[in-house]
């Protein structure tokens, strides 16, 4: 009896220390299973859970207590998940992979899932196990890796990778279109293959030495093609670095740049040549004069400067055309330029103006330079069709020395002496002098160019305005010419025949006519209420403004920038510079009057060909030059010249204005004969433009 109470109590104590590690095992396989790194689930016959881990809860974003009960049969709606399950419930291992939806449609996943079927003791199945792990990151992390390999593959730009060692391991296809060589050319050698320098040149010791050091290296580099051509590239190289940052490859980047240096090129030289002739333009020349300039103040050296006029050009565009013209200066400008020393500077300053910069030269030389250079225009003999011309040339020659106080005053002197010298009768050399008789009267002018850049620059110019009337309408709109005018250093007015002629010959006419255009508009905007009783102001225009296409576009764009009633708004153009401009007056016009300006002809009469010139210039109006109006009363010849154009004007449809009308009895006669404008002293004196009062 007692051996067998013994018994039982060991039997007890087995069972017990079994159920004990039984507890024991489960526990720890619901701790494995509860943090494991994949969603683990039961369910039973009918695809409900029974269990589920936290993993699963955060892969679903869904709590345990909503899952478990969950149907899955019932409620699954992808159907490859579905036969996954199915499967499981067969007895054979269902997979799913791919993108899922949670039912509630709140939550989606890149899963790959395994249900694996369980089975009872009566060997069939039970139900199944199912494992979600959730690789959305590895997913993502494989698409951007096939967007970038694609977008490598697609780069206009051709890239390589290397080894740490610098052999080549990967070449894009437009790698093999830049230089020529297939993949099985290059991979496993050296970049070395396309280079033009040698891999010890300085430059590339320079690269190897930046990405050694973990740095990236930038810069343009010429290369060789398998084909022997050349071409520039703008290279990127950087290093791939492991998790330990230790360099295991590089990459380089080629972006082809040889078209665009091609271009640089060009524009370069576009912008430093003239184009007609190829020479050296005002901007490039003036920057060398600066240099040359700078360098005599600095050591003292001496140079010369040429400014030089041809004489009898204007003839040859006259009569032959400006193509004819644009030939012969550019067959002179070869001329030239073979006569001339290569270290010396020969330039195209505009028209038919050129200049020579004779570096390191002295007096002695430059003279003998010069007086050469007129002797080879002299002797050059121009054909066009069948006729030959001859022209001639006046220089006038200045020294650059260390008095020399810029590169403006050496221009001035040197285009001051030019100009005394076809004062003295043309075709010769003129050198710069102080207290030359023949140089002070541009003495003169060179003092208004000062004021004139002074008054632009302080707007101290003056808007005048002159009225002009209608002899058949008594009720016709009021009309003003704007006229300029510039306040002295001591309040006096100062009219425009005082600095006008400085301003042409000194190419500030186009920046006077920028700032009265400005200005007028200006007055315009801020009137434009009060315009009703404003027929037009009339703006004068000088000839080298015809040609500026930048003033052109500024003139539209300020019309419609201040909504500017544009039918009164009429410029006024001296026959002699339309006529010396004629192809850029007509686009000038044309293009002002497609916008509703209207347009004027000044000092009709004046040319020598005025007749047959009128029918090519589409202006809406004749002024009739004062030199003829003034004496109709007395002077026969005046008075049929008056009738003449006025008649002319009617006949093409124009309008005409008489100008200088100082008397009544003028303007009488004037309307017998029929014009239709008239304006002067006698008609009105011309007054501030802030004075005019419009109601």
């Amino acid at each position: 009896m007692q051996q067998r109470e013994q018994l039982i109590t060991e039997r007890t104590h087995d069972l017990v220390n079994a159920n004990h590690q039984l507890l024991d095992s489960e526990s720890r396989l619901h701790s494995i299973i509860e943090y494991s790194p994949v969603g683990i689930f039961y369910y039973d016959i009918t695809s409900t859970l029974l269990t589920v881990n936290k993993h699963l809860e955060e892969i679903l974003a869904t709590d345990r207590d909503v899952l478990i009960g969950f149907n899955m049969l019932e409620n699954v709606i992808d159907q490859q998940m579905l036969e996954a399950i199915k499967q499981s419930l067969a007895g054979n291992v269902g997979q799913y992979h791919g993108k899922y939806t949670s039912v509630n449609g709140n939550h989606t996943v890149f899963l790959h899932a395994e249900f694996v079927p369980i089975y009872s003791e009566q060997g069939t199945v039970s139900g199944g196990v199912g494992m979600f792990e959730d690789i959305t990151a590895k997913e993502d992390a494989s698409a951007r890796l096939t967007k970038l390999s694609r977008a490598v593959e697609c780069s206009p730009n051709a890239v390589i990778i290397t080894s740490a060692d610098g052999d080549i391991e990967y070449t894009n296809p437009k790698f093999s279109l830049l230089t020529g060589y297939a993949d099985e050319e290059v991979i496993g050698k050296k970049p070395t293959l396309f280079h033009l320098e040698p891999e010890n040149s300085a430059v590339y010791r320079q690269i190897w030495k930046t990405i050694r050091s973990g740095k990236e290296w930038r810069g343009e580099l010429q290369n060789r093609t398998k084909d022997g051509e050349l071409y520039w590239a703008q290279h990127y190289i950087a290093p791939v670095t492991d998790s330990e940052g230790k360099i295991t490859h590089y990459v380089g980047i080629q972006e082809d740049v040889t078209a665009a240096k091609e271009i640089s090129k060009k524009l370069s030289y576009q912008a430093s040549h003239d184009e007609l002739t190829g020479l050296i333009n005002r901007h490039e020349f003036e920057r060398r004069l600066n240099r040359v300039v700078a360098t005599a103040k600095k050591d003292g050296s001496q140079h010369a400067l040429c400014f030089l006029d041809l004489d009898q050009f204007k003839i040859i565009n006259d009569t032959c055309g400006h193509i004819a013209g644009d030939e012969l200066l550019r067959q002179l400008g070869g001329i030239l330029s073979d006569y001339l020393r290569k270290r010396d500077t020969l330039a195209r300053l505009g028209g038919d103006e050129f200049a020579i910069l004779m570096e390191h030269c002295d007096y002695e030389h430059a003279t003998r330079t010069a007086n050469a250079v007129r002797r080879l225009v002299e002797q050059f003999q121009f054909l066009w069709e069948e006729h030959i011309f001859s022209i001639g040339v006046s220089i006038g020659v200045t020294e650059i020395n260390q008095k020399t106080a810029s590169s403006t005053e050496a221009l001035i002197h040197a285009d001051s002496a030019c100009y005394a010298a076809k004062d003295l009768g043309r075709n010769r050399v003129h050198h710069y002098r102080h207290n030359d008789e023949q140089l002070a009267k541009r003495e003169g002018e060179f003092r208004w160019v000062n004021k004139i850049k002074q008054a632009l620059a302080e707007n101290s110019f003056l808007l005048y305005v002159q009225p002009i009337i209608s002899l058949a309408d008594t009720d016709h709109g009021r009309i003003y010419e704007v006229l300029l005018r510039l306040q002295g250093e001591n309040g006096e007015v100062i009219s425009p025949g005082s600095f006008l002629p400085a301003a042409e010959r000194y190419n500030l006419s186009g920046h006077i006519d920028r700032w009265v255009i400005d200005h007028t508009f200006l007055w315009l905007k801020n009137h434009l209420q009060q315009l009703d009783e404003l027929d037009h102001l009339a703006i004068n225009l000088s000839g080298c403004s015809l040609g500026d296409d930048a003033l052109l576009g500024h003139i539209i764009k300020q019309i419609q920038v201040y909504n500017l009633p544009s039918h009164k708004i009429k410029f006024e153009i001296t026959e002699t510079a339309a006529i010396a401009n004629l192809r850029d007056a007509q686009v000038f016009i044309k293009t002002l009057s497609e916008y509703g300006c209207l347009f004027a002809l000044d000092d009709f009469g004046s040319g020598l060909s005025s007749f047959a010139y009128l029918k090519n210039l589409p202006v809406d109006s004749l002024k009739i030059d004062g030199m003829f109006v003034r004496d109709i009363l007395d002077d026969a010849i005046d008075e049929a010249m008056v009738k003449s154009i006025n008649e002319i004007g009617h006949v093409m449809g124009m309008k005409t204005i008489a100008e200088f009308v100082e008397s009544d009895a003028i303007k009488d006669r004037l309307q017998e004969m029929g014009v239709d404008y008239v304006q002067g002293y006698a008609i009105g004196e011309p007054r501030p433009m802030e004075t005019v009062s419009l109601s």
